[in-house]
């Protein structure tokens, strides 16, 4: 008698959303954002702050570094706290 092995499939599972701390330029708001990836955390910023440019850049609060590529997003710890701009503003310490 042979045995008989069942294989069950998942779909590819989605990245886990990691915790980051995001305010505007005038740090006057600060927001809790969960996110997996870069783009969904732009995406996010922008509903939150309720921003309708699209045009948005999202820089380090402690030093005004951008973060533009998914590669440094991804090297950031949990809770980095961010800061959105819109375009023309400057960070300022």
């Amino acid at each position: 008698v042979g045995a008989v092995t069942k294989q069950t499939l998942f779909p590819p599972l989605m990245p886990a959303g990691r915790p980051f701390r995001v305010s505007n330029a005038s740090r006057s708001s600060r927001k809790g954002i969960v996110a997996s990836s870069l783009q969904e955390l732009l995406s996010k910023a922008l509903d939150a702050f309720i921003l309708s440019a699209g045009v948005i850049s999202l820089v380090l609060e402690e030093d005004g570094t951008v973060v533009d590529t998914e590669e440094f997003f991804n090297s950031l710890d949990d809770n980095t706290h961010f800061m959105v701009l819109e375009k023309g503003q400057k960070w300022t310490p």
